[in-house]
């Protein structure tokens, strides 16, 4: 049994390390998805971040469950262990948990950015000030995408002017060159559905990773419930051992206890 055990601590030592850097990597890439999608939250809403941001916080998390598991496996105390197990479990079912809220919101995210981007351009039109810093996300967005307004040019036919940024030309490349009501090369496809279709692709990066996290992870379970029932074993076995050693050392004392019986003489 002591040679299971050690066999199982080692694989829960070893586990614990590549947990630590699973860690890390999924804090890596959750924090670069966040952030691709935090760059375009007024036209995307916050809701669709939110699965990033739970997956950002495990990985913080899933490094702390770490380093508590590498010290119980060093003590070998069941109960640390077994509690160590039970951390896990935590972490692997609140990172299944974000894969199920990321395929939510990438099934719906397609009415939550059309609402999103429809009440910004809106509130972006009524402020009627082309210097804002709403009128230059818009200006950033229509260049980076190529694309113009939510469904097309046409949404700016409210205010007689379709915006330079429809035509690839920055808000500085404006004041340089004149505006041609017949740009040829003005983008006729609007942003929602190139927003629609980046959004969908980074929460779906956002699922994948959080289901291979959960899935990579719970292998650490079991070697860690493995391992608690290897010390438990152990210690049975020990004190069986200790029982039987004190068994065997104890004196022979029934020759001089009063209670014993009288030694009789054979019968000729």
């Amino acid at each position: 049994m002591a040679i299971s055990a050690n066999c199982w601590k080692y694989l829960v030592l070893i586990f614990n390390v590549l947990f630590a850097m699973s860690a890390v990597v999924l804090f890596g890439v959750s924090g670069w998805l966040l952030y691709r999608l935090f760059i375009y939250r007024h036209f995307i809403g916050v809701n669709v971040e939110y699965p990033a941001i739970m997956l950002l916080m495990m990985a913080i998390i899933t490094c702390s469950v770490a380093w508590i598991g590498w010290r119980t496996a060093t003590s070998m105390h069941q109960i640390h262990v077994t509690i160590t197990g039970i951390l896990i479990i935590i972490v692997v079912v609140v990172e299944f948990s974000c894969f199920v809220w990321a395929m939510v919101v990438w099934d719906n995210v397609e009415l939550d950015i059309k609402s999103t981007m429809t009440t910004y351009l809106q509130y972006t039109v009524d402020s009627k000030d082309t210097n804002s810093i709403e009128s230059l996300r818009w200006d950033k967005l229509h260049i980076t995408f190529e694309c113009c307004g939510v469904s097309g040019p046409g949404d700016f036919v409210s205010t007689g002017q379709v915006p330079f940024s429809c035509c690839g030309q920055g808000p500085l490349d404006s004041m340089q060159k004149p505006y041609a009501s017949d740009c040829s090369a003005i983008y006729q496809r609007g942003c929602g559905k190139r927003l629609h279709e980046y959004a969908r692709q980074h929460v779906m990066l956002v699922a994948m990773t959080a289901l291979a996290a959960s899935i990579l992870q719970s292998t650490g379970v079991f070697c860690t419930f493995f391992l608690a029932h290897a010390i438990r074993m152990r210690r049975r076995a020990s004190i069986r051992n200790s029982s039987t050693l004190r068994e065997a050392a104890a004196p022979d004392d029934s020759l001089l206890s009063p209670s014993a019986p009288a030694p009789t003489l054979p019968k000729y």
